[in-house]
């Protein structure tokens, strides 16, 4: 099975290397690296044409949204990654994706996240859950960095969100499991989330708000019950605090696995 690992790229040129070296060293051989460029203006692309196998085009886009989805349009694989190019791959990950995404009735596989310093000193573990449309509606559970999917999702034309900013990665895999596609959950560890200080994952007020109205925006695109109004205080502080009670006792809602 081929795989196609999508990097959407802005000046990380300190960071994209040890991303490019993360897939390398994965020791399979049936891959492509696509990189898909906003005109960084760093050192980005002298790397990029260091590395004869990486498929890269360099030219503006509408944001990250918009650079996934023109990588998973390029992608020529059976499965696709979508990696971050301040972010890397674990040893072993490929190998065990692949063992997975042998079943036909599975069409994606996640594990749980390490986050690391700039440095690259691991700071913490990320324990994720077995899938959930329910959770989807509140919570980025599945972590972009350790989601592995077959392309089928893609020629069913489900695609990431271009009007979201923050949240998307979380809308994507709403929209997965909403279309009934079955996901498994692997208890192992894909890959690591680098914090360097320009993340978007931020806990800043002014991102905590954002984040909000984007989950909002979700919530009320799949839930088919009730709608909240993402421009109304009360609406944002109720979607706010169910939000936290799920993050802080999903294990005794019975939500993980």
């Amino acid at each position: 099975m081929k795989i196609s690992i999508i990097t959407p790229s802005f000046n990380q040129g300190p960071f994209i290397e040890d991303a490019i070296l993360s897939v390398i060293s994965q020791g399979y051989d049936n891959f492509e690296h696509i990189v898909i460029d906003n005109c960084s203006t760093d050192n980005t692309i002298e790397i990029l044409n260091k590395y004869s196998h990486i498929k890269f085009i360099s030219e503006p886009d509408r944001g990250q949204s918009d650079a996934l989805n023109k990588g998973f349009r390029m992608a020529t694989g059976d499965i696709i990654g979508w990696l971050n190019c301040d972010d890397f791959y674990l040893p072993g990950t490929f190998k065990t994706v692949v063992g997975e995404l042998k079943n036909p009735d599975i069409y994606g596989v996640y594990s749980d996240l390490k986050f690391c310093d700039i440095d690259k000193n691991i700071i913490q573990h990320y324990t994720s859950n077995r899938p959930s449309k329910f959770l989807s509606l509140f919570h980025t559970y599945i972590s972009s960095e350790a989601f592995f999917f077959k392309r089928k999702i893609i020629d069913d034309h489900i695609k990431v969100a271009d009007g979201l900013h923050y949240c998307m990665d979380q809308e994507f895999v709403a929209s997965i499991l909403h279309h009934n596609y079955k996901l498994k959950y692997i208890r192992d560890c894909f890959a690591v989330f680098r914090w360097q200080g320009q993340n978007k994952s931020s806990h800043t007020p002014e991102v905590k708000k954002k984040r909000t109205i984007e989950g909002i925006e979700i919530f009320n695109r799949y839930n088919g019950y009730i709608k909240l109004d993402a421009n109304r205080h009360f609406s944002q502080h109720l979607y706010y605090r169910f939000q936290s009670l799920i993050r802080t006792y999903r294990y005794f809602l019975k939500i993980t696995s």
